[in-house]
C-alpha cells in the first residue's frame, strides 16, 4: 500500500515539474506562417515577454488592451508575444479552428504589436491564465514565469541590451562592497541607473550626472539582483551579486 501511495505521490510530482517546464528556445509560427525563434529574437538584444492568455479567460481578456498599449511604447526593447489557448476547455481548441479563434483574438485586442500564435501544444500553459515568461536578452535564460503582469514588464525591461555600446560599457567599473554597488567609469551619456531583483521589482532608481556613483544596497539580501543603466542610446543591464 505504502509502495503504491509513494509511486502515486512520485506520478503527480513529475507530471507537475514537466508541466512547469516551458521551453527554453522554440519557433513558433503564426497563422499566416511567419515565425520567430526565441534565441534569434534574445541574440538582438530585445527580452521576450510569451504572455500565454486563454480566451475563455475574463482577466486576459480585460488585460488584452493594456498589453498591446504597452508593446506598443516598449517595442525597441522588448518582444511580446502572445499564446493563445483555452484555459479550461482544452477539448474546444481542436486543430480545425486553432488559427480562427488566435486571428479573432489579435483582431478584436487589435494586437499589432504583439506576435500572436496558437500554442498548440499548451506548452506556456501551467494551470491557469493569464501566464507570463521573460526570456533574458543577457544569458538567454528564463527570468520570471508566473501571472503578475507588472514584474514580467519590469523583469523584460531590465533584462533588455538594446543600445548602450557592450564595448563602452566594458571599461566601467561596476562592483559590490560593504553594503554598496560601486560604479565608476561609465561613458558619458548614461543618465540613470536602476535597480532590480531577479523577480523584475524594482528597488532602486537613481540619475546620473556623472560617470560615477554608489547605490546603497545594505538593506537587502544576499542574492543576484540586476543594474540596469539607461541613457540617450538605450539601455544596458548587467548581472551581479552581493
Amino acid at each position: 500500500m505504502k509502495k503504491l501511495q509513494f509511486l502515486l505521490l512520485f506520478t503527480v510530482c513529475s507530471f507537475a515539474s514537466i508541466m512547469a517546464q516551458a521551453p527554453a528556445n522554440r519557433t513558433v509560427y503564426d497563422c499566416n506562417s511567419n515565425s520567430k525563434n526565441i534565441y534569434a529574437t534574445l541574440a538582438t538584444g530585445k527580452s521576450i515577454i510569451i504572455a500565454h492568455n486563454g480566451v475563455d479567460c475574463s482577466i486576459c481578456v480585460n488585460t488584452a488592451p493594456g498589453w498591446q498599449t504597452w508593446a506598443a511604447a516598449n517595442t525597441n526593447n522588448v518582444e511580446v508575444w502572445g499564446a493563445i489557448t483555452y484555459t479550461y476547455f482544452a477539448r474546444n481548441f481542436p486543430p480545425a479552428n486553432m488559427c480562427t479563434i488566435t486571428q479573432t483574438w489579435k483582431t478584436t485586442h487589435n494586437w499589432t504589436n504583439i506576435f500572436t500564435f496558437p500554442d498548440s501544444n499548451r506548452l506556456w500553459y501551467q494551470g491557469s491564465s493569464p501566464r507570463y515568461f521573460v526570456y533574458s536578452a543577457i544569458d538567454s535564460s528564463i527570468v520570471y514565469q508566473g501571472s503578475n503582469s507588472t514584474s514580467a514588464k519590469n523583469a523584460a525591461l531590465a533584462q533588455s541590451t538594446v543600445g548602450i555600446n557592450k564595448n563602452v560599457l566594458e571599461d566601467a567599473k561596476i562592483f559590490a562592497s560593504n553594503g554598496k554597488v560601486i560604479i565608476r567609469n561609465l561613458p558619458i551619456g548614461i543618465s540613470s541607473v536602476k535597480l532590480f531583483n531577479i523577480q523584475g521589482q524594482l528597488l532602486l532608481s537613481q540619475s546620473l550626472n556623472s560617470t560615477s556613483s554608489t547605490l546603497d544596497v545594505s538593506s537587502f539580501n544576499k542574492g543576484i539582483y540586476i543594474v540596469q543603466f539607461s541613457g540617450l542610446k538605450g539601455t544596458e543591464s548587467k548581472r551581479l551579486l552581493f
